[in-house]
């Protein structure tokens, strides 16, 4: 009996110890991906960037954005954060408007054009207005970001996002000669106006130096 008790309080001694351990490891990991975000933010972007309060970094999954016409905004996900108590994913995309040294990315400025001007043909066919209407941002959202045009809108959703987002909230800024921001906020049905005062509560953690 005696041994028994001592197996299971060294299984619990173990278990503590362990958990420690994986939830320092992952905290680590989560501070790595919002550090190399930051960095490359600000090295090739000129961006700056602050995680907001209540989030951490996580590994963002691919989502089809990607289209082959130029009636669409083609994107790439470079990072992504979690809420730590409600259900929203955000994720960001960076395009600069200096073409990359490579036949590729050349040929894909040629298609695209100038990232750093607004596409309201692409807007449109993105935009999912049964939830809600395009939206230019003010004067006043526009300078706490240092950048130049924005709008904000729904996106439209084909496949769930992580297979669990149904919505999609999606912010672009645009900074003359410098390129585009754009940011997701990915959540479900019933949270539309949690997500709202999200975006207002995070506006600033990516804005143009």
């Amino acid at each position: 009996m005696v041994q028994k008790l001592r197996i299971q309080k060294g299984f619990r001694i173990f278990l503590v110890i362990f958990t420690l351990i994986f939830n320092g490891i992952s905290l680590y990991a989560q501070d790595q991906l919002d550090d190399n975000f930051k960095k490359n933010a600000d090295k090739y972007y000129n961006i700056e960037y602050q995680i907001p309060i209540n989030y951490h970094g996580i590994d963002v999954e691919h989502f089809p954005l990607y289209f082959s016409d130029e009636k669409y905004i083609r994107s790439s996900f470079s990072n992504g954060i979690k809420n730590d108590k409600l259900n929203i994913v955000v994720t960001f995309s960076l395009i600069i408007a200096k073409p990359l040294e490579t036949p590729r990315s050349k040929r894909a400025r040629d298609i695209l054009g100038d990232p750093s001007i607004i596409n309201p043909e692409a807007i449109i066919n993105q935009a999912d207005t049964t939830l809600s209407k395009v939206k230019y941002l003010d004067t006043l959202q526009l300078k706490k970001v240092n950048t130049n045009r924005g709008v904000i809108y729904n996106m439209k959703i084909d496949n769930k996002y992580m297979d669990i987002y149904t919505r999609c909230k999606k912010i672009e800024l645009y900074k003359d000669n410098v390129g585009r921001v754009e940011i997701f906020f990915f959540y479900n049905k019933g949270d539309d106006v949690l997500i709202d005062e999200e975006i207002e509560k995070t506006w600033g953690m990516l804005k143009f130096k």
